[in-house]
């Protein structure tokens, strides 16, 4: 009676942890999708220069826009000469060279502006950010986290296809395992996570 008892379990289980695999998979391909055809760049803010909106540790999302089309007010994030990252608010914007712009750029918690104006013809500007969320994802996207991440991928590739015991089985062998299942991580598809460098 047990073992009947023991099959449905045992295939919700498999069930389950299709399901988990399924929805992280989408959500990967969502992401890489996105980042491909609509220039999504997700930020993580290392520094408190855009506090209190944009604090230390928030997961940022930027989407890459043509300069003349920025606006004072807007939040960006832009590379300064010596190729660093710098997100920031525009607290001045004057004509640009080559069809661009000159942007002024000031971090909310900064006394006084950057020094130097950005000459850009695009820029990403920020949309939405998720406090802490940040933190989050820097450490999934660490060494890490991948190897920890193929070793649940190959726990769900086990526990989703692994043997299943059959109806009126009783012998004492159907409890070892069958078959053995291992998993590597694959490449991955994601976007890179850039630095927001705020200065």
């Amino acid at each position: 009676m047990s073992q009947q008892n023991d099959q449905p379990q045992r295939r919700s289980r498999h069930e389950l942890a299709l399901n988990v695999g399924a929805v992280l998979g989408l959500t990967c391909i969502v992401v890489a999708i996105a980042s491909m055809l609509f220039g999504i760049t997700p930020l993580v803010f290392r520094s408190g220069s855009m506090s209190p909106d944009i604090p230390t540790g928030s997961l940022a999302i930027a989407h890459s826009v043509d300069a003349q089309d920025l606006k004072v007010g807007d939040v960006v994030s832009v590379y300064n000469d010596a190729g660093t990252r710098i997100s920031h608010r525009i607290v001045g914007i004057n004509p640009g060279v080559d069809g661009g712009v000159s942007l002024t750029l000031k971090g909310d918690a900064n006394r006084v502006v950057d020094p130097e104006p950005y000459n850009v013809t695009a820029a990403d500007h920020i949309i939405a950010s998720v406090p802490l969320l940040g933190y989050v994802a820097a450490w999934l996207s660490s060494k890490t986290a991948i190897f920890l991440g193929g070793i649940v991928a190959g726990a769900l590739l086990m526990l989703a296809f692994g043997p299943i015991r059959r109806p009126g089985s009783t012998t004492a062998s159907d409890d070892a395992p069958q078959t053995e299942s291992s998993a590597e991580p694959a490449d991955s598809s994601e976007p890179e996570l850039q630095e927001a460098n705020c200065g």
